[in-house]
């Protein structure tokens, strides 16, 4: 079943350490404009930037002033598509290029590219290649049996 209401996803949030030095990171890494600022009374919590042809932000946010200090670092909570294997070589070439030291792969759902924030965290650009049957990821490998007791649909 697809759910035709949603379009895709409008806005990642990360959680930074440096405001300043990650909004740079993602302008410079995704070609982003600098585009709104969240505060409290004293100091500047988060930002974002965005693509407004394409419709998409990233919005981050000091990691001292999340609930919990919220921390990603090395995970891939950002996963940018690409529309296929050529245009994923160019955008590692650029990347390279520009010195953010991508690193590639491939597995069952997607060839990748990625490279790794200041704070550890990382984003991804792939060509997804998913298919639509089940298969789980762990540190053996791949498994085929979900573990997970998901609750039926409503």
């Amino acid at each position: 079943m697809t759910n035709t209401e949603i379009t895709g996803i409008v806005v990642a949030s990360l959680p930074v350490s440096d405001l300043a030095r990650s909004a740079a990171f993602y302008r410079d890494l995704l070609g982003l404009t600098y585009a709104r600022e969240f505060t409290n009374e004293e100091i500047v919590t988060g930002c974002a930037l965005a693509d407004f042809e394409t419709g998409y932000m990233i919005a981050l946010r000091r990691r001292d002033t999340t609930q919990g200090h919220a921390d990603l670092r090395g995970e891939h909570p950002v996963i940018v598509g690409v529309p296929d294997r050529e245009t994923l070589r160019k955008v590692y070439d650029r990347l390279a290029d520009q010195g953010f030291q991508p690193e590639k792969g491939e597995h069952a759902d997607a060839a990748w590219i990625e490279v790794v924030d200041p704070d550890g965290i990382c984003t991804r650009f792939a060509v997804a290649t998913a298919k639509p049957e089940f298969f789980g990821v762990g540190p053996a490998g791949f498994y085929d049996e979900p573990r997970l007791r998901v609750s039926a649909r409503r």
